[in-house]
């Protein structure tokens, strides 16, 4: 035995290197390979399907149906909210959304009134909204006594997940 632990490592490696497979174990091996293989094969052109549905913006009202009917499905999969499945199917939640949220013609409501209602669904007072603008701005908004700016815009937009879109007149 060598005293000096680097060599002791070199020699360890060397032995490793020196031991080649038993037949049987390449068998298993081979075998082993080639099932991953397949199992592989399988599963590319699910996971291409995936992809597709998670990242590709929807354009059609069929391919609303069809997504919605997989994200059904991958929800029933899934063991618990963090399950992997439910990656899959909050994406493709978020590209049906965002879908809805472009395609769906709402009727045209003064942003005030859009601030008004998007405020009692959600139940938020005007002082939750304090870091978008302060309670007496956030009244004389509602009251139309003002208009709002770009900035706030945005804010009310982040705030309430809508599109900004919701908020121009």
């Amino acid at each position: 035995m060598v005293e000096n632990k680097g060599q002791t490592v070199m020699l360890e490696k060397a032995d490793m290197r020196d031991k080649s497979l038993h037949p049987i174990e390449t068998a298993v091996l081979n075998e082993l390979f080639k099932q991953m293989s397949i199992a592989l094969e399988n599963f590319a052109p699910i996971l291409v399907k995936l992809t597709r549905y998670t990242q590709f913006p929807i354009e059609t009202e069929d391919e609303v149906l069809e997504r919605a009917k997989v994200m059904d499905e991958l929800m029933d999969m899934a063991k618990s909210e963090d399950d992997i499945v439910m990656f899959f199917a909050n994406a493709i939640s978020d590209r049906i959304e965002e879908f809805e949220n472009e395609q769906l013609d709402f009727p045209r409501m003064k942003p005030s009134d859009v601030l008004a209602n998007l405020m009692m669904i959600h139940s938020v007072k005007q002082k939750d909204l304090f870091e978008v603008a302060p309670p007496n701005i956030i009244s004389e908004l509602l009251n139309e006594k003002r208009a709002m700016t770009v900035e706030q815009i945005k804010g009310f937009s982040k705030f309430f997940g809508v599109p900004v879109t919701m908020f121009i007149d």
